[in-house]
């Protein structure tokens, strides 16, 4: 996985997380950091592997083979939330700021055009699983429910989400 190495080595991959972390620290609800996108990328690989679906989409998308599939699926869940700040700071949608900014580190990384594309349409349309974010898009929406621990949540009682969360219901699903 050697171009998710190369994101996640990216500075200013970590300057967006830096700057999520600024933004949320007095936050009491669930945070936009490094292990929350790493949670969504894993569970989202997951969900895809279990759909029975990863041969599909490896030949609807064009990719070489598992691994391009298992780093086009992790680079998505990795910066799905990069552009989070842009939200706090300008009203931008975290959504489209995060497929805005995702898209040159994804360059610097090494992917190719087709598979950039895939992952940012995901990112753009990761808040409600848009037909426009295809197969991944709808992935990255659910694993990005599915990585908050809403059972546990100190602040659950407070939350505007939470009666929609499956893991509010369950105590852990993945």
């Amino acid at each position: 996985m050697q171009r998710v190495g190369r994101i996640l080595a990216d500075d200013f991959y970590r300057f967006c997380l830096a700057q999520n972390a600024t933004r949320e620290v007095d936050r009491p609800f669930c945070r936009h950091d490094f292990q929350h996108m790493l949670d969504v990328a894993r569970i989202s690989y997951i969900l895809l592997v279990e759909s029975n679906q990863l041969a599909d989409f490896i030949r609807r998308y064009r990719l070489k083979n598992r691994q391009a599939a298992r780093e086009v699926v992790y680079a998505a869940g990795l910066l799905h939330d990069m552009g989070r700040w842009q939200q706090y700071d300008h009203g931008e949608d975290h959504a489209l700021a995060g497929a805005r900014l995702a898209r040159p580190v994804l360059e610097r990384a090494g992917f190719a055009p087709q598979e950039i594309t895939v992952i940012v349409r995901a990112i753009a349309a990761h808040r409600r699983g848009e037909p426009e974010g295809g197969l991944l898009g709808r992935f990255l929406c659910r694993a990005d429910d599915l990585a908050r621990p809403c059972a546990f949540c100190a602040a659950r009682s407070d939350c505007y989400k939470v009666e929609h969360m499956e893991t509010a219901r369950e105590v852990l699903i993945y």
